[in-house]
C-alpha cells in the first residue's frame, strides 16, 4: 500500500460519519436534556422536520412512542444510569414505536447523551442466552490456546448462526491473521490468511477497544443523515447505530459480505484480536443478543490473557534457569569470560538462540553458531555508537546495513552493553528463518481523486490468495528475553565488581606486605653493616700480622668480598628507601638536570670517545631527587654498555604525546635479547652478556620502583649488538 493511501486511511474520521444505519433512530441530548442532534428519519414518525426538533426539550419526542409511556421516562432512565460519579446505564429500555418494540440504548458523547432506538425483533432463530452456559463451558474445557480459539468459533456459530466465524489476531506491526475459523461448507477457508494493517487502520482499532461489539446489519442499506443545531458533526463513538466508513462498506461488498458482526478481544487494555462474523445475506441481531456475544468475547479475552500469562510465566521460569546458570558459573570461575563456554549449553536453548558472543576487554569470546570475530567486533562498534544504552534487539538483518552477517544467515540479534562507558557487550544471535505468508489478495489500496480534486481510497477488490516469501528475518525477541538478558548483564557486572573488590583487597595486602618487606630489608641491611665491618677489620688485621702467603691471599679475598657485600647492602638500602620515602612533587627543570648528569659523565676519562647528544628536554612533574636518580641510572647504563663500541653514542630526547611526557634514551651498545629484556627490571637481575661490566643488578629495579611511585612507566626495546632504547613515560599535568 502506498504512503498516500495509508495516510488517508489513518485520517478518515470514522467516529463522526454524519450518518447512522437505517434500521433505527438516533437522538442526542445536551446535559439540560434538550435535543441537539437527531436522525433525519424521525420525520417518518411525526409531522415535525428533524431540524425543527433540534433545540426542543426531550419531552417533545414523546410523540414517537405509543401511549402508556411515562412522559418523563427518558429523564428517569438517565437519572438511574448515574451511580454517583459513574455512568452505568441499565440498557436497554424497551419502548413501543408504531406497534413495534424498540430497545432504547443510552450512552455518553462527552457530556451529552446518545439515545439509540433499535428494533427488538432479531433475525436469530433462537435466544443466545439459552446457549451461553453450555457454550462457555465448552470454550473453557481446553487449556491449549489454539484449541480454545477453535472451540470458540464453533460455539459462536451455534449461537448467532452467521455463515463464517473467524478469530482475527493482530500482529505487532498491525497486520492481522485468521487463526481460527468455522464456516458453512460451500465457502472456501480463510484460515491462515494474512490481511494488511491498512484493512483495519489505527483509528478503527482504537474504536474496537471502546466499543466491544459492532454490528453492520446490511451493507446495502442507505445510511440516514443526522441534523443538528450546530455545524459541528456529532461524535458517534459510542453509538450502536453509527454508520460505517464508505471504504469499509466497499471492502465488505468486494468480499461479497452483506452483514458483519464483530466482538473485540481485549487483553491488558490492548486489542489482541476480533471475533469477526460474516453473513452473505443481511442479518440483524438485537441489543440483548449482542450483549450475550460480548460476554463470550470478554470470557475469551480472559482466557487468552490467562493463557498468555501462563506462557509468559513458563518462558520466564525457563529463562531464569539461564540466569542462575550464569550466576553459578561466575561465582565458581576465576575468569569472567569463562561463563560463555560454561553456560552456553543452558543459555542457547532457553533463548532459542543459535549462538552467544561476549566482547570483553577487546576480545571476543563466543559459543555456538555465531558470525566470525570481525563481524562481531563490527556489531560491538555499532552498539557503542547506538543511542540505546540499555538494550538493542532486531529480528531483521536490514537493521545492520553496514555489517555483512550472511556468513551463517543471521538475522536476529539481542544485545546489551555492560555499561554505557565501556565497549564490553553481550550478544545473542538467531539464524534467519524463511516464511511463506499467504495474503488474502493484493493488499494495495490506490488513491483516486474526485472531480473536485479531493483524494479518496479505493479498497481492495481482489481477495484471491497470493503468497509472499519473507526472508532476512528471524523470530522476534520477547519482552521476557530482553528483561532476563539485562539480569544476566547485571550478574556479569556484579561479578566484575566482586573481582575488582577482591583485587583491591589483595592489592592492599600486597602493598602492606611490600612495605613490611621494605622495612625488613632496610633493617636487615643496616644491621648487617656492623658485623660486616668487623669481618673486614679482622681480615685486614690478620693480613698485617702474618707473613705467610696463603694466609695473606685468604685475607685479601675476605676483604674483597666484604667490600662487594657492603656495596650490595648499600644498594639494597637505597632500594628499600625508595618505598619509604615521601614523594615531594614539583616541576623539574629537565634541561638543568640532564646537563648536570652530562657534566658528570663527560669529565670521566673513560668516556673521552663518548658522543652524548641531548635534544629537547620538556619539564616533568616529580620528586627532583628521585627523578635525578632515575635519569642518572639509565643514562649511566647507556654510557657504560656502549664502551666497547668504537664510537659510543648515546642520545636523550623528550616530547609530549597523548597527555604524557615521553623520554627516550638510546645507545648503540651491546643490546640484549627478548628474554633478557623481560628480566632487567628485577632485583639483582643482570643480562647474561654484561659480566665484564661492574654492577649489582639493583639500579634498574630501583628505577622501576621510582617510576611506579610517580605513576610513570619504563620499558625497553633492544636488539643484541645493536643497542637499546629505554622509553620513560610520565603523566602530563
Amino acid at each position: 500500500m502506498n504512503e498516500d493511501a495509508l495516510d488517508l486511511c489513518s485520517r478518515e474520521p470514522i467516529h463522526i460519519p454524519g450518518f447512522i444505519q437505517s434500521h433505527g433512530y438516533l437522538v442526542i441530548l445536551n446535559p439540560e436534556l434538550n435535543i441537539i442532534y437527531c436522525s433525519d428519519n424521525l420525520y417518518q414518525l411525526h409531522d415535525h422536520l428533524p431540524q425543527e426538533l433540534c433545540g426542543m426539550p426531550v419531552l417533545s419526542i414523546n410523540i414517537l412512542f405509543d401511549k402508556g409511556e411515562n412522559d418523563n421516562f427518558i429523564h428517569d432512565f438517565i437519572k438511574l444510569s448515574w451511580q454517583g460519579r459513574y455512568f452505568k446505564p441499565l440498557n436497554p429500555y424497551v419502548v413501543m414505536i408504531e406497534g413495534q418494540n424498540y430497545n432504547m440504548v443510552i450512552s455518553l458523547s462527552g457530556e451529552n447523551y446518545i439515545l439509540d432506538f433499535e428494533p427488538e425483533l432479531s433475525d436469530l432463530y433462537s435466544d443466545p442466552q439459552n446457549l451461553i452456559g453450555a457454550s462457555l463451558s465448552q470454550m473453557l474445557a481446553d487449556k491449549n490456546i489454539n484449541a480454545i480459539l477453535a472451540n470458540t468459533v464453533t460455539q459462536i456459530k451455534n449461537i448467532i448462526g452467521y455463515d463464517r466465524i473467524m478469530i482475527y489476531k493482530f500482529h505487532e506491526d498491525g497486520h492481522g491473521e485468521v487463526v481460527a475459523e468455522e464456516k458453512e461448507e460451500m465457502f472456501d477457508t480463510w484460515l491462515g490468511l494474512h490481511y494488511p494493517a491498512s484493512d483495519i487502520p489505527k483509528q478503527a482499532r482504537e474504536l474496537y477497544i471502546k466499543n466491544l461489539i459492532r454490528l453492520i446489519a446490511d451493507v446495502n442499506q442507505t445510511p440516514i443523515s443526522i441534523s443538528g443545531i450546530e455545524n459541528i458533526p456529532a461524535d458517534l463513538t459510542n453509538s450502536t447505530l453509527r454508520a460505517v466508513s464508505p471504504v469499509h462498506i466497499r471492502y465488505l461488498k468486494n468480499m461479497g459480505v452483506s452483514s458483519s458482526f464483530s466482538v473485540s478481544i481485549v487483553v491488558d487494555d490492548q486489542l489482541w484480536g476480533l471475533i469477526a462474523c460474516h453473513n452473505y445475506t443481511p442479518r440483524f441481531i438485537n441489543y440483548r443478543q449482542r450483549e450475550t456475544a460480548k460476554l463470550i468475547g470478554q470470557v475469551l479475552s480472559s482466557c487468552v490473557g490467562l493463557r498468555s500469562q501462563e506462557k509468559i510465566q513458563k518462558e520466564s521460569m525457563e529463562l531464569q534457569v539461564a540466569v542462575m546458570e550464569v550466576t553459578r558459573n561466575l561465582l565458581s570461575s576465576s575468569k569472567i569470560e569463562s561463563f560463555i563456554e560454561d553456560s552456553a549449553d543452558v543459555i542457547l536453548p532457553c533463548y532459542k538462540a543459535s549462538g552467544i558472543a561476549f566482547i570483553f576487554e577487546g576480545k571476543v569470546y563466543a559459543s555456538g553458531n555465531v558470525p566470525d570475530d570481525d563481524r562481531i567486533m563490527k556489531i560491538g562498534a555499532f552498539l557503542e555508537n547506538s543511542q540505546q544504552d540499555v538494550i538493542v534487539s532486531t529480528d531483521c538483518k536490514s537493521d545492520f546495513p553496514n555489517i555483512d552477517m550472511c556468513s551463517s544467515n543471521f538475522a536476529g540479534l539481542l544485545a546489551c552493553r555492560l555499561t554505557a562507558d565501556l565497549k564490553d557487550c553481550l550478544i545473542l544471535f538467531r539464524t534467519e528463518i524463511s516464511l511463506t505468508v499467504r495474503w488474502a489478495g493484493d493488499p494495495a489500496k490506490i488513491v483516486h481523486y474526485d472531480k473536485t480534486g479531493q483524494p479518496f481510497i479505493s479498497p481492495r477488490n481482489s481477495f484471491e490468495q497470493w503468497s509472499q516469501e519473507v526472508q532476512g528475518r528471524a523470530e522476534d525477541w520477547s519482552e521476557n528475553e530482553k528483561r532476563t538478558l539485562l539480569e544476566i548483564r547485571d550478574e556479569i557486572n556484579f561479578a566484575i565488581g566482586r573481582k575488582i573488590s577482591e583485587l583491591r583487597i589483595l592489592n592492599e595486602k600486597l602493598r602492606d606486605a611490600y612495605a613490611e618487606l621494605d622495612t625488613f630489608a632496610y633493617t636487615v641491611s643496616h644491621d648487617l653493616k656492623t658485623p660486616l665491618t668487623a669481618i673486614k677489620a679482622f681480615a685486614e688485621l690478620i693480613g698485617r700480622k702474618t707473613s705467610e702467603m696463603d694466609i695473606l691471599r685468604m685475607s685479601d679475598k675476605i676483604v674483597d668480598n666484604s667490600d662487594r657485600l657492603h656495596q650490595m647492602i648499600t644498594t639494597v638500602l637505597e632500594y628499600s628507601k625508595v618505598g619509604q620515602q615521601y614523594i615531594k612533587k614539583q616541576t623539574i627543570d629537565m634541561t638543568l638536570l640532564i646537563d648536570e648528569i652530562k657534566g658528570q659523565l663527560i669529565i670521566n676519562p673513560i668516556n673521552e670517545k663518548l658522543q652524548l647528544n641531548v635534544f629537547s628536554t620538556p619539564d616533568i612533574e616529580g620528586d627532583p631527587v628521585l627523578i635525578f636518580q632515575v635519569f642518572l641510572n639509565v643514562i649511566e647504563n647507556a654510557v657504560k654498555y656502549s664502551h666497547l663500541t668504537e664510537a659510543p653514542k648515546v642520545s636523550v630526547k623528550g616530547y609530549a604525546q597523548n597527555n604524557e611526557i615521553v623520554y627516550e634514551i638510546t645507545d648503540n651498545g651491546i643490546g640484549m635479547n627478548e628474554e633478557q629484556q623481560s628480566k632487567i627490571f628485577g632485583l639483582f637481575s643482570r643480562a647474561n652478556n654484561v659480566s665484564e661490566f661492574e654492577g649489582s643488578g639493583v639500579g634498574l629495579a630501583t628505577v622501576k620502583k621510582i617510576m611506579n611511585r610517580h605513576d610513570a612507566t619504563i620499558n625497553v626495546k633492544s636488539v643484541e649488538r645493536q643497542g637499546s632504547n629505554f622509553i620513560l613515560k610520565f603523566p602530563f599535568e
